[in-house]
């Protein structure tokens, strides 16, 4: 296996290839698309229609398969962007190949897929990136500072609760590993980002069948008691049911004080006063640059998220999902 090339970009353009053709992707592209010293040269999605779409929107080239990318360019890094009962091929690919990618969350839909792959990114000394984005809302930064300044958090309380989404893989827990692990890893990687390990001390989950959906076969709803290393109590819940989005929040409880964590802002509550952060950067892009920058530097800690730090967020999230099923009502 070829090593990664050091401080790769700095006097030429860094050339970047998209595997996957859903939203996320969509999302990363119109990012690196616009980011200077960035060339888009291939695409890979299930269906080459789709591979052709993002190559005539974003440019570069569309291919059948990962194999037949590396074989027709030079990339220099490859975010991947599939379903994610999908992972797995793709990323050894690349890692045989030597070329440092990004991943989006999950890392897979089970447990045994994510750990063989940070075994072999561990091994290899590539630089890797997971886009758990909520780690990159600016606000997180003023949130770890005050933390760190005050008393302890007592109690996390998190919830993702929304509609079902559309993609026809999401319903099946083979193909997306549940709503804990697809949906609700972004809260529970946050909480470990600011607090430390946690163990799962019990789960449970409810499942029915649905007049909406009669192929799914992922829990309506399930719930989730952690302990964090420091003794905070943690209660995760999740639920798809809902014709929209309701509630997708992470709150921290401690002496005199709440603090509630949105895609859209953090406040502040003492209860003499309420202060409301805005988020002001997009996550996304955030992250993105900040893998731009660890592949253009050849150094991994430049990243937001690393593999193996991810590798400790999905194995809470496979925990959940483990002793939810052993509990289903």
């Amino acid at each position: 296996m070829s090593a990664p090339e050091p401080n790769v970009g700095t006097a030429r353009a860094l050339r970047i290839a998209m595997i996957g053709a859903g939203g996320f992707a969509a999302r990363h592209l119109d990012v690196l698309a616009g980011e200077p010293g960035v060339d888009v040269v291939g695409h890979v999605a299930r269906t080459r229609a789709s591979a052709d779409a993002h190559a005539a929107r974003y440019g570069g080239r569309a291919y059948d398969d990962v194999p037949a990318l590396l074989a027709g360019e030079g990339v220099d890094a490859a975010w991947i962007s599939v379903p994610p009962g999908a992972h797995g091929a793709v990323e050894h690919a690349l890692i045989e190949a030597g070329v440092p990618f990004l991943v989006e969350k999950p890392l897979s839909a089970d447990a045994e897929t994510a750990e063989g792959i940070a075994s072999a990114v561990a091994a290899s000394g590539l630089v890797t990136a997971v886009g758990y984005h909520w780690r990159a809302l600016d606000g997180v930064a003023v949130v770890r500072e005050r933390l760190a300044a005050g008393p302890p958090v007592r109690l996390v309380t998190a919830a993702w609760h929304s509609s079902t989404p559309a993609p026809a893989w999401w319903r099946l827990e083979a193909e997306s590993g549940g709503q804990m692990v697809e949906q609700a890893t972004h809260l529970i990687d946050l909480a470990l980002h600011l607090l430390g390990d946690a163990e799962v001390l019990h789960a449970t989950e409810a499942r029915a069948p649905r007049t909406a959906h009669p192929d799914a076969d992922v829990a309506e709803a399930s719930s989730a008691a952690l302990r964090f290393a420091h003794g905070a109590l943690g209660v995760v819940t999740a639920t798809c049911v809902l014709a929209a989005s309701d509630t997708v929040e992470l709150r921290l409880h401690r002496e005199g004080e709440l603090i509630v964590i949105t895609q859209d802002a953090i406040t502040i509550d003492t209860g003499a006063e309420r202060r409301v952060l805005r988020h002001q950067a997009d996550p996304v892009a955030v992250e993105d640059r900040a893998f731009l920058a660890a592949v253009r530097a050849g150094d991994p800690t430049l990243a937001i998220c690393s593999y193996a730090d991810a590798l400790r967020t999905h194995r809470v999230a496979q925990r959940v999902r483990t002793l939810g099923y052993a509990s289903t009502i």
